[in-house]
């Protein structure tokens, strides 16, 4: 899935804040940015005029209405004619400068939004900048439930029957916080960071078969939910019984590490079998605590391996 934004929620958003008015251009109220308009292009959502790789929205401060001053009256309309020929989200002026005739007229008569604010202009690039960025961030649903282990952000996946809304209240009642049982959202906030949030209509709610929809926050206070948490691992729980366990091929050293990828980014997972007797709640405890000593640098089967190369050395 994408986010998508238009000009009118931009300006609804921010108005308030940068004091924006809206002087031309009302017909673009629904122009819209998404992930998929902006993949692959070289400027930013949000950013200072360029007319060679213009930005979502061209921000006009002080050295850009002072550039258009120097132009010829042709090269001037030329210019300002290729700034709305490329449709851009909108035009904003910043500092509260006058807003010139000529950028007015063109963008009545192409429909382009067109604000000015009293705001500095590296202010207003900063703050659309990081607000665009999140809001048409690429995001997907996932399967699963989503918890905070250990200050690790871990999505516990399974077949259905798996036990995996059981686990994620155990763990609970350990201390340990829920961000979104069933579908959790997950959005690109960075280059590798994936950011797991809880969609508003499963807000707190854990189900549980046998006992339905349960109230986490009603039922344990607001420390057991977290708002959100970036992904880190995956715990997928495997159904097995006792048997098939003794007889499953698996490295008994490094135990069932893979990886999955979501969004485009490698996240690491853990296959934990699921058989009667079997203490998940430790196991998952056990396997956030080796991933954090993991990517601290210690492996804890490395150093077991390095012993038995020394005792063999040792006894020649």
């Amino acid at each position: 899935m994408n986010g998508r934004i238009t000009s009118g929620e931009i300006f609804a958003k921010l108005k308030d804040r940068f004091s924006l008015t809206w002087a031309a251009g009302r017909g673009g109220a629904e122009r819209a940015v998404s992930s998929k308009a902006t993949k692959g292009l070289r400027p930013s959502l949000a950013g200072f005029l360029n007319v060679i790789h213009p930005n979502n929205i061209q921000i006009l401060g002080a050295e850009e209405i002072a550039y258009l001053d120097t132009l010829e009256a042709r090269q001037r309309w030329e210019t300002i004619a290729r700034i709305v020929a490329n449709d851009p989200i909108a035009v904003l002026v910043s500092d509260a400068l006058p807003l010139p005739d000529d950028l007015l007229e063109a963008a009545d008569e192409s429909g382009t939004p067109l604000w000015g604010s009293p705001a500095a202009g590296v202010e207003l690039v900063s703050h659309l900048q990081h607000m665009l960025s999140q809001r048409v961030a690429r995001n997907t649903s996932v399967h699963g439930v989503f918890m905070e282990v250990f200050s690790l952000g871990v999505l516990i996946t399974g077949d259905s029957g798996s036990g995996k809304s059981e686990l994620a209240l155990e763990l609970i009642t350990r201390g340990h916080r829920l961000v979104a049982d069933d579908a959790p959202d997950m959005t690109l906030v960075g280059p590798d960071v994936i950011d797991g949030t809880c969609p508003p209509l499963l807000r707190d709610c854990l189900e549980v078969r046998g006992l339905g929809i349960l109230n986490v926050r009603a039922m344990f206070g607001d420390s057991a939910i977290k708002a959100n948490k970036y992904l880190r691992l995956i715990i997928h729980l495997r159904l097995m019984d006792a048997e098939a366990i003794r007889h499953a091929e698996m490295d008994r050293l490094r135990g069932d590490h893979s990886e999955r990828e979501i969004l485009g980014i490698k996240i690491p997972k853990i296959t934990v079998p699921v058989a009667p007797g079997r203490n998940l709640a430790v196991l998952v405890e056990a396997a956030v605590r080796n991933h954090g000593l993991k990517m601290s640098g210690y492996d804890a089967a490395g150093e077991f391996l390095e012993r038995h190369q020394q005792a063999l050395k040792d006894q020649s």
